[in-house]
C-alpha cells in the first residue's frame, strides 16, 4: 500500500510538472505570442563590433558607455537566417543623445558570390528617429545568403548626456500602423512572419548607449524579445516561469511523499 502511495505521489508530481510546461507553451503560442526554437533566426544590435565580420559574429555587447562628442560603431546583426535576399529595419533611438552619421550595408548580403547589393537606407547624418536602413540583392539571377553576420554597421555620434535604448523592433507611427523589420527570402517570402503582417516576428535583441554615464547606471535592460506589433515577451520571463512551475510541482510532490513516509499530515 505504501509503495502504491509513493508511486502515485511521484506520478502526480511529474504530471503537475508536465501540465505546467503545457500551460506555459499554450500561453506562449497564444494570440500575439510565438514560440521559436533555439536556432530560429534573430535580429540584434551589438554595441561593440570587435570580432564581427560580414559573415560571422563575435560576443555581443548590449551596452557601451561613451563621452559626449565621441563617434563609435555599432552593428545590426542577423543570426540563423536562410536564403536572405533583402531586408529593411527601422532603428529607434533618442536623437537628443546620439545621432547617426554614417552607415555601411555592403556586408552580409554582399557575401553572395555574384552579389549586387543595393542600399535602401535613408541618408546620413540622421537625427529624426526612427532611422530606416536596408539593402536588397539585385543580382540576376537572384542570389541569397544564409547563416549569421552583420547586416549593417552604423557610425553614431554622442551629442548629449543620458541613456538611450537602441532597437530595430516595431516602431509606432502617426498613421497608427507600426513599422518594423522585414526580411525577405530569395522566393519573395517574408522570413519569420508568423502573423502575415510582413514584419519579422522572431527574437530581436535591443541595446543601450550610455553617454557621460556608466552602463551600470542605466535604468533600461536590453533583452531578447519577440518581434511583432505587441512587442512580444522576453524569453527569459518565459524560461523563468517554466522553471518555477516545474520546481513548484516537483517540490510539492516530494513533500507529499515525505509526509506519507513519516505518517504525518499536512498542516491545515
Amino acid at each position: 500500500m505504501r509503495g502504491s502511495t509513493h508511486t502515485f505521489a511521484m506520478a502526480s508530481a511529474a504530471g503537475l510538472a508536465f501540465v505546467a510546461i503545457l500551460a506555459l507553451a499554450a500561453f506562449s503560442a497564444g494570440p500575439g505570442n510565438t514560440v521559436f526554437a533555439q536556432d530560429s533566426p534573430s535580429l540584434g544590435i551589438d554595441t561593440d563590433p570587435t570580432g564581427n565580420t560580414a559573415t560571422s559574429l563575435g560576443s555581443r555587447q548590449v551596452c557601451i558607455a561613451v563621452d559626449s562628442g565621441d563617434s563609435f560603431d555599432i552593428d545590426i546583426t542577423v543570426e540563423n537566417v536562410s536564403e536572405l535576399s533583402a531586408w529593411e529595419a527601422y532603428m529607434g533611438y533618442d536623437a537628443a543623445i546620439v545621432q547617426i552619421v554614417d552607415r555601411d550595408v555592403q556586408m552580409f548580403l554582399t557575401s553572395a558570390p555574384s552579389s549586387n547589393s543595393f542600399d535602401m537606407s535613408e541618408s546620413v547624418p540622421d537625427s529624426s528617429e526612427p532611422y530606416r536602413i536596408g539593402a536588397a540583392n539585385l543580382s540576376d539571377p537572384l542570389e541569397s545568403v544564409s547563416g549569421s553576420g552583420v547586416l549593417a554597421r552604423l557610425t553614431l555620434q554622442a551629442v548629449g548626456g543620458g541613456v538611450t535604448d537602441l532597437t530595430v523592433g516595431s516602431q509606432p507611427t502617426d498613421a497608427g500602423r507600426p513599422i518594423g523589420p522585414t526580411l525577405t527570402d530569395v522566393n519573395g517570402n517574408q522570413i519569420a512572419d508568423s502573423d502575415g503582417d510582413s514584419m519579422f516576428d522572431a527574437p530581436i535583441l535591443d541595446a543601450i548607449i550610455a553617454v557621460d554615464e556608466s552602463c551600470d547606471s542605466s535604468e533600461g535592460v536590453a533583452t531578447a524579445v519577440l518581434g511583432g506589433d505587441d512587442g512580444g515577451v522576453a524569453w527569459w520571463i518565459l524560461l523563468a516561469a517554466a522553471v518555477g512551475l516545474v520546481a513548484t510541482a516537483s517540490i510539492g510532490g516530494a513533500a507529499f511523499i515525505t509526509l506519507r513516509r513519516t505518517g504525518s499530515k499536512p498542516a491545515s
